[in-house]
């Protein structure tokens, strides 16, 4: 089986977008990985729509699930965004060395980037208070 690090991101978005992606390997990682691929091909606005679209469908199709969280979707567009905005690197593995708390401590982040704890409930709708993404480093 391919993993995903065999995947180019072209590929990788192709396969999570037509829902060929296994679902096994479809994991946080990946998910930081398709926030990345929708930023650098499309900036920030954008990437936070198709992010959403892409991954509500894939939730539904390839996953067989309704838990699909909006809010969440968005916090790992800007969240990542975020951190590469402070980074120099134009590269997806370096940034993840570089700022380890986005593979290791992500919930976190969301719960400080919102706030609250966003991951308790499979939330639809957008979140109604947009701070500043505020992180010590």
């Amino acid at each position: 089986m391919i993993t995903p690090d065999q995947l180019t991101d072209n590929e990788l978005l192709e396969q999570i977008e037509n829902c060929s992606l296994s679902p096994e390997l479809f994991t946080h990682d990946v998910m930081l990985r398709l926030a990345w691929i929708l930023i650098q091909k499309h900036g920030l606005d954008v990437a936070i729509v198709k992010n959403s679209h892409i991954k509500e469908k894939y939730f539904k199709t390839a996953l067989n699930s309704e838990k699909f969280n909006k809010t969440l979707s968005r916090a790992y567009v800007e969240i990542l965004h975020y951190f590469m905005t402070k980074s120099n690197t134009k590269n997806f593995e370096k940034l993840l060395r570089e700022f380890p708390r986005l593979k290791f401590d992500f919930q976190k982040l969301v719960k400080t980037h919102y706030g609250y704890n966003i991951l308790k409930e499979h939330r639809q709708e957008e979140p109604k208070d947009f701070r500043p993404i505020i992180f010590s480093f």
